[in-house]
Parts: C-alpha cells; sequence; structure tokens
C-alpha cells in the first residue's frame, strides 16, 4: 500500500466516530477505486432507506435522491433488493446485485439513465438480521465508463479493513438503550403538550427534531444522531416550523420551554 494510501487509511481511522467519519472514508476508498460518486445508505427492513452520506466528484448524480430514489424508486434499486434477500458482507459489481436485463430495464433507463451512473460497486454490512449497511460506488460519463478488473480486485483487497472501519463506526454512533428510550418518552410527552396546550399536532419524527434542535445539535449533526441525510433533517425542521409559526429556534425555545417545564411537575 502506497504512502498516500496508509495516511488516508490513518485519517478514516482517526474519524471513527466523528462527523467527518464518511468524507475520510470516501477519500481512502478512492485512492483504492476511481469512482466519480459514493453514497452511504442504511436500509432497516422494508421501511424508507437513510441516507447518511452522499458525494460526488463528477456530476450531481444525487439531484433526484429527495425527489424520485427515497420516496419509492429505492423499491426497484438492486441494492435495495439485495438487502431484502439477505446479502452477506462483502463488495459487489453491479452485474452482482442486479437481475440478468437490468441495463435493459425501465427502471435502469428511467432513473439511471437519468442520473448519469453508469457502473457500481456496493459495500455490503449486515448490521443485524434486520438492518444493512451500505456503501455504493459509481462511475459517470466524467471518466471510465466501468471499473477495471485491477480496480475491483484491488479494493476487494481492503474488505476486511473497510467492514471493521463500518463496524467500529456505527458502534460509535449508536446510542445506549436506556438513552434512547428516556429520549423517546420525552418526545411522547412534548407532542402531548403541544396538541394538548397548542392545538398542533407533531409527528413523532418532528418532535424528535424539535428536542434535538433546543439541545443544540447542528442540521448534521441531527442528522448523524438520526440516521437521516441533511437534507431530509432541512425539510422536517422546516416543517416543524411551519406547524409551530415560528422562524427561528429562539421562538422555538420560547414556546417550547414552559411545556418542558411542565413535565417535570
Amino acid at each position: 500500500m502506497t504512502d498516500s494510501r496508509f495516511a488516508l487509511l490513518a485519517d478514516s481511522i482517526a474519524a471513527v466516530g466523528q462527523l467527518n467519519f464518511y468524507a475520510c472514508l470516501a477519500e481512502y476508498l478512492r485512492s483504492l477505486l476511481g469512482f466519480a460518486n459514493l453514497i452511504v445508505i442504511a436500509f432497516r427492513g422494508e421501511s424508507r432507506p437513510s441516507v447518511l452520506f452522499c458525494t460526488a466528484y463528477g456530476q450531481d448524480v444525487f439531484r433526484l435522491l429527495e425527489t424520485q430514489y427515497l420516496p419509492a424508486a429505492y423499491l426497484l434499486d438492486p441494492v435495495y433488493q439485495c438487502h431484502l434477500n439477505g446479502f452477506g458482507c462483502g463488495i459487489y459489481s453491479l452485474l452482482e446485485m442486479a437481475p440478468d436485463q437490468f441495463r435493459r430495464s425501465r427502471y435502469f433507463k428511467w432513473y439511471y439513465g437519468r442520473i448519469g451512473i453508469l457502473d457500481e460497486m456496493t459495500v455490503f454490512l449486515p448490521l443485524d438480521t434486520d438492518t444493512t449497511l451500505t456503501v455504493s460506488m459509481g462511475t459517470d460519463d466524467s471518466g471510465p465508463a466501468t471499473f477495471s478488473a485491477k480496480e475491483k480486485d484491488a479494493i476487494r483487497s481492503h474488505m476486511p479493513v473497510i467492514l471493521a472501519l463500518l463496524t467500529a463506526n456505527w458502534q460509535a454512533r449508536a446510542r445506549p438503550a436506556a438513552e434512547q428510550e428516556a429520549t423517546r418518552s420525552l418526545q411522547d410527552l412534548l407532542t402531548y403538550s403541544m396538541k394538548t396546550k397548542h392545538g398542533i399536532r407533531l409527528s413523532a419524527r418532528q418532535s424528535e427534531v424539535a428536542l434535538l434542535v433546543l439541545q443544540g445539535h447542528s442540521t448534521p449533526s441531527i442528522g448523524q444522531r438520526l440516521g437521516l441525510s441533511p437534507e431530509t433533517i432541512k425539510v422536517f425542521r422546516r416543517q416543524l416550523f411551519a406547524k409551530c409559526n415560528i422562524s427561528s429556534q429562539a421562538e422555538l425555545f420560547t414556546m417550547m420551554l414552559p411545556l418542558l417545564e411542565g413535565m417535570q411537575k
């Protein structure tokens, strides 16, 4: 391994549990595989997936992520289907994940064709019986259309290291069960109080975002804690502020402080 790869690997190790982990990991992986874009997704059962990180070095292949992929297109995506089918730990090519006629399918032309991804390699890491963490790396027309056999061999030779990094970061970012339960109870009380005191019905996710905003978490920090993309958090935050007819964190604090104080009585 070259000195630069050692340095990038060291950066990834140092970033485990930190907000910049996936950005550091992307640079390390790119020293092994010449991809033009990367996306990290957590799949949980049949629920809508959570985007943890994405970056594009070429064209903006993620421009339809929030409007097309996450609402419904993921249901037809090979990566999601492999998650449902229980693919084991490994690094798989698009041909290994997709049906034999995938490139001729209407979905491939409708979604992949529009966003510009030409080829893909995906890291699969099952975390439990219901959850799979995936890191997908793609090509676009800014470079070679497909990955070379040499590149595939290079990244697969590093698979134990990559899986260990992903596992360590996931465990470092996980909250203790007791903290999750306490947060859930507080969310339920806040949701109930907002409805009875102000006539405002907050969804569970909106009340969760409200509490994290009040605690001082930034949008990226909230996204990391909830396993959602910053763009999705911004949507929930806008919805929350609109429902409460406010426009700032200060107004949110003023509105909810009496409710939080009342919960302690």
